[in-house]
């Protein structure tokens, strides 16, 4: 068995390979003449079995520190695992908020700190029809085939008080639950589980990666939704005649200020706007271009604030009546 072990232990093949717990038979035939007659003999091996390598890798996928605000409740950092040995391994992940080299240690997010990628839609998703899945250490450790990867999503809270430009990093590790993979030198046999023995890969089935945030100041976002519905008879269905309440809210997180902040939002031609109806921050707005932030011309509500101390919070809203 010790020779088999060497053999399978080949230093260079660490990708997937033969899979682990097939059968290799070898069987050699001899041919002969003897006395004018044809003859043949068989040998047959015992078949040898290829052992399970347990083995992983981490990789950062973001490829460069992450834009961040101070304070920021939840910024994701994204990672791929990927089980490079050659059978099906259980991955259990944990993350590291205490790295060197870095000005700040982020947080884990209080609604979650690692989270797995449902496939449903690009990037974390945390609630919603296509909400990705919170990782609860030993609970749903992710299994992976030979050669598969899975996305995971480590989501951190961002101090407040942090100085515009410092970076600060996270670790993030998957570590293969296989009793004894995490601590045994490459090579271990590890024991036979379901008729296969294991054995330690190069990274005894351990790998870690970081990957960091950069505080870069102020950020925006910008939404827009339809708080109100009135038709023509007093009720909230959406038809011709009915008065439509949009609302549009621009939120500046992080420090420092924002110069030049304008809002432009073109009417679709299905509706019409209603004269004098638009607001700031609950305050009336005229129409006209004059004194105050708000306007509307050429089919579009416009609003400009020139510039904003951060943190802020802007909220429009104005009326328009379906066509």
């Amino acid at each position: 068995m010790a020779t088999a072990l060497a053999a399978l232990w080949a230093p260079l093949a660490w990708a997937a390979g033969t899979g682990a717990g097939t059968v290799i038979g070898n069987t050699a035939t001899l041919t002969y003449t003897a006395e004018g007659r044809p003859g043949s003999a068989t040998a047959v091996s015992l078949p040898i079995v290829v052992a399970r390598v347990v083995n992983v890798a981490v990789t950062w996928q973001d490829g460069a520190a992450v834009p961040a605000t101070s304070p920021d409740s939840s910024k994701p950092l994204a990672f791929v695992v990927s089980n490079t040995g050659n059978g099906t391994e259980t991955f259990a992940l944990s993350r590291d908020n205490v790295q060197g080299g870095d000005q700040f240690d982020p947080a884990s997010a209080t609604d979650g700190a690692i989270w797995l990628e449902s496939g449903a839609q690009p990037g974390l998703q945390r609630t919603g029809p296509n909400a990705d899945i919170l990782y609860a250490p030993g609970a749903n450790d992710i299994v992976l085939a030979a050669d598969a990867s899975r996305q995971v999503y480590v989501s951190s809270q961002i101090p407040a008080g942090i100085a515009t430009g410092s970076f600060g990093k996270v670790g993030f590790t998957a570590t293969a639950t296989t009793p004894g993979a995490s601590t045994a030198a490459p090579g271990t046999a590890l024991g036979t589980f379901g008729g296969v023995q294991v054995v330690a890969g190069i990274g005894n089935g351990r790998a870690s990666a970081s990957g960091s945030y950069l505080v870069a100041g102020a950020s925006m976002g910008l939404a827009k939704s339809v708080v109100n519905v009135r038709d023509p008879r007093g009720g909230t269905r959406v038809m011709p005649g009915s008065v439509v309440t949009y609302r549009l809210v621009i939120t500046l997180t992080g420090t420092g200020t924002v110069d030049n902040v304008a809002v432009n939002d073109p009417l679709p031609a299905q509706v019409t706007y209603v004269p004098g109806s638009i607001t700031v921050d609950t305050a009336v707005r005229t129409d006209a271009a004059d004194g105050d932030e708000a306007s509307f011309a050429n089919g579009a509500v416009q609003a400009s604030f020139g510039t904003l101390a951060v943190p802020a919070t802007r909220v429009i809203e104005f009326k328009a009546t379906v066509n």
